[in-house]
């Protein structure tokens, strides 16, 4: 049931101008309009029994106007000194996040005013750019000071905004009546969902020119007959350092293969979804299944000595060990077509592997701006990746459509 509220904007920590107003749920107003039915039928009728009805409504309905108001008044400048810590930033999705809920300094370890009846419960809010959201509430008194969690089953950063910050609820049992009151937080990311490990798709990524190497571990030998005199530009964590110390000579270990002759791959994810083809939902869960893909790209070719970066729509191109990676798919969120947000472009010549949704409406999107503004020696493969059958022949026609010149382009299935 969705309480209405009045509460004034909180600026910064302070709560001096906070207005706060019980508003009646709809079984208070329900209640309400048979209180006043009651009375009027009662004075009307001369009916004691509808009289006394409508009386004990009435009471019962005041009461808990009241005793919401009151307690909202009482609690409301410790409900600015709450303050909930997530002590586990980065979870996998479907994992428990760790919270600590504690009064700050100077309501620290005093507890909340209660009434007869009337219940309070912390609420943490917490949502991501596409709308997903968190909803967890407890009782303050009971967890304060410990160590709790709470369910996320969804991949995404999770923020409170400026108008969905977490927030005091004081509400009757009955159900009548409800008061908010606003918690200050801190508007930053408050939690990374990473993405789960998806299978890893069937593909050869390129990058130039030379075909790549899978050995993803090095073959150590100290034999002389494996080693051949250093010649510049060879890798330098080849030299066999401990034949150099006896004959003063560099020397390379030939029965060691290099990591792949091209170490850079970029990863993009477009976060586009057509709203022809995908609803809300599914497109969150779309975008859900490029991120996991990515991430099993990530560890595998990561194992095979390549440098990994990864980039999404409305975002910046960064690097960095698997965990890190894993941190940075948790922030695509879903876009809308036509292009809303662009992928980013890389300076560098290196292979990028695009990640995107089948689309029906071709050629107006964030997809197509870095098709036409990239650099021309960059090597791109795109993946049209799907889960449902329905989407098959979408893929299939994006494939076709931007598989020409340089690009090569393909549809693939993918299960969740």
């Amino acid at each position: 049931m969705r309480g209405l509220k009045r509460v004034a904007r909180v600026a910064g920590a302070s709560v001096a101008h906070t207005q706060v107003v019980p508003v009646p749920q709809k079984l208070g107003v329900f209640v309400l309009i048979l209180t006043v039915i009651a009375l009027l039928a009662g004075r009307l009728r001369a009916e004691i029994a509808l009289s006394l009805v409508g009386a004990v409504f009435l009471v019962t309905l005041g009461y808990c106007f009241l005793m919401t108001l009151f307690l909202g008044l009482v609690n409301r400048k410790k409900a600015a000194s709450a303050s909930v810590r997530i002590l586990t930033r980065q979870i996998r999705a479907g994992e428990q996040a760790e919270f600590a809920f504690a009064l700050n300094v100077p309501y620290e370890g005093k507890r909340f005013i209660h009434l007869p009846g009337i219940l309070t419960r912390y609420e943490l809010r917490v949502t991501t750019k596409d709308r997903r959201r968190v909803r967890y509430r407890f009782d303050p008194d009971f967890l304060k000071n410990k160590v709790n969690t709470f369910s996320v089953p969804e991949r995404g950063a999770y923020y409170s905004n400026a108008g969905d910050t977490d927030r005091l609820m004081l509400f009757d049992a009955l159900g009548f009546f409800q008061l908010c009151l606003q918690v200050p937080v801190d508007t930053s990311c408050r939690l990374l969902a990473i993405p789960k490990l998806a299978e890893l798709l069937p593909i050869q990524t390129r990058s130039g020119g030379e075909e790549q190497r899978n050995a993803p571990r090095f073959l150590r030998t100290d034999n002389l007959i494996d080693h051949r005199p250093y010649i510049p530009g060879d890798d330098p964590r080849r030299i066999n350092w401990k034949l150099y110390g006896h004959i003063g000579d560099l020397f390379v270990r030939e029965g060691e293969p290099e990591p792949p002759p091209y170490s850079q791959l970029l990863i993009l994810v477009d976060t586009q979804a057509d709203s022809a083809c995908y609803s809300e939902e599914a497109a969150r869960c779309g975008v859900d299944l490029l991120c996991e893909s990515a991430l099993a790209i990530v560890a595998e070719y990561a194992e095979r000595g390549m440098e990994i970066s990864v980039g999404y729509s409305g975002g910046d191109i960064a690097g960095g060990n698997l965990q890190e990676l894993a941190a940075l798919l948790a922030y695509p969120a879903v876009t809308g077509l036509p292009a809303e947000l662009v992928l980013p472009v890389p300076v560098e010549e290196r292979g990028v592997l695009i990640l995107a949704l089948p689309r029906k409406r071709l050629g107006n999107s964030g997809l197509d701006q870095f098709l036409r503004n990239r650099n021309t020696r960059l090597v791109v493969d795109i993946v049209f990746l799907y889960s449902e059958e329905r989407l098959s022949t979408a893929a299939e026609t994006c494939a076709r459509f931007y598989g020409q010149n340089t690009v090569q382009a393909k549809a693939l299935r993918q299960t969740n």
